[in-house]
């Protein structure tokens, strides 16, 4: 079994067209919130940087307390995929966000300007590859 760093650096994602795409989900007003992300950071130590250039519910719902899911899917030796649960903060400063928001800028000329990160510390790991038994790895 994979450790669960090796696990989240198949998260990292600069919204290249080879690239699974991933999603990020929220709970806000009792109500689910679902969104894609393509710009995606596994920083080590169990934690995921997501750059926040369209996601304002999402951002709501994560400063309003919202726990965050995660979720993505890709093709290796047949369907597979992770889904991770954690807490999140959002951060509109700081060296985190500069960084990340400077390597956007350059890989995007420019286009993509994001106003904000989404720090994610993982706490859960499940597998999503089609089978029987158990799926939860952490």
């Amino acid at each position: 079994m994979a450790d669960i760093d090796t696990i989240l650096e198949k998260f990292d994602a600069r919204c290249e067209e080879e690239s699974p795409l991933t999603w990020i989900a929220t709970v806000g007003d009792g109500e689910p919130h679902l969104a894609p992300v393509c710009f995606v950071k596994h920083l080590g130590d169990g934690k995921l940087l997501i750059a926040s250039v369209f996601l304002r519910r999402t951002l709501k719902n994560i400063e309003e307390g919202s726990r965050v899911a995660m979720g993505i899917s890709f093709m290796e030796n047949g369907r597979d995929g992770y889904l991770v649960k954690g807490r999140a903060v959002v951060k509109r400063s700081g060296s985190l966000f500069e960084e990340f928001r400077e390597e956007i800028k350059t890989i995007t000329k420019g286009k993509r300007i994001p106003r904000s990160v989404i720090l994610v510390k993982v706490k859960e790991v499940y597998s999503l590859k089609p089978r029987t038994g158990r799926k939860k790895i952490q």
